[in-house]
């Protein structure tokens, strides 16, 4: 009896080894993968890095120019005479004069239509009697650039550019329109929609050291071009007092995306 019991108490030691050795070897199979690297958590993953080619498309748009300026303060002045004649007036970024634009269109048409108004208001008082407005024409060529870094910020960059490329050809199609007294083809309540989605997201993003320059760029541009709809999208309400101001952050706007774009792909 008593080797019998010792039999039991040796097979029974045989089966916990057994089970205790076979529970440790699929604990290590559950937690290594095949290579042997331990399997982090997934919610201490950081995302996936990767590269893209963020390119944005050409544009060809003219601009109608009141004046070029030596100073700023000269540049200012006009500006805020052309405002007091109701009319949208910005200056850009000095390439050295500060030149004063009262408008930017997408056709010669649209802007040659706008330099006559425009002249007509100003001639003998912002400007000569006999000075004519001239009208700049600006090829904008694709800019490419590429961008390295956690997967969803270089995705949101990605949008935020292509967006507002898409904005900046419906406004020019806009103003055409305005300039021209032809129907508005553009729905400017779903554009305010869109590129105020495209401000909000990434302002709500902290980018890594590699994206910094990018998003800030990214996000002036669309911020630049929310305030630019938001207050064209008034003026096509009806409000003619927005008139004014609505070219003036649309030339501001402009002048954005040239310098910013400009930076990324010089």
């Amino acid at each position: 009896m008593t080797q019998w019991l010792v039999f039991v108490a040796i097979a029974l030691a045989f089966v916990g080894s057994g089970y205790l050795i076979g529970r440790y070897f699929l604990a290590s199979l559950l937690q290594k993968p095949s290579g042997g690297q331990p399997v982090t958590n997934p919610s201490t993953n950081k995302g996936t890095t990767i590269t893209a080619q963020i390119q944005t498309k050409p544009v060809t748009f003219y601009r109608v120019q009141v004046g070029a300026f030596s100073t700023k303060e000269n540049a200012d002045r006009v500006v805020q005479a052309i405002a007091d004649k109701g009319l949208g007036a910005a200056t850009m970024t000095p390439d050295p004069l500060y030149k004063v634009f009262c408008g930017v269109t997408g056709t010669k048409e649209a802007a040659d239509k706008l330099s006559q108004s425009a002249q007509a208001k100003l001639a003998g008082t912002v400007i000569g009697k006999d000075d004519k407005l001239y009208v700049a024409t600006t090829a904008l060529p694709a800019k490419s650039f590429s961008v390295t870094g956690d997967k969803t910020v270089v995705e949101q960059l990605q949008t935020a550019f292509a967006k507002s490329d898409n904005v900046i050809a419906s406004l020019l199609s806009f103003y055409d329109s305005l300039y021209l007294g032809t129907q508005n083809p553009v729905n400017l309540s779903t554009m305010a929609s869109d590129i105020a989605a495209v401000r909000n997201s990434l302002s709500g993003l902290v980018p890594p050291e590699g994206l910094k320059a990018a998003h800030a760029s990214a996000l002036k541009i669309a911020s630049d071009l929310a305030a630019a709809v938001d207050i064209a999208k008034q003026a096509a309400g009806g409000d003619a007092t927005k008139a004014g101001p609505a070219a003036s952050a649309f030339i501001k706007a402009v002048d954005t995306y040239m310098q910013e774009t400009k930076k990324l792909s010089p």
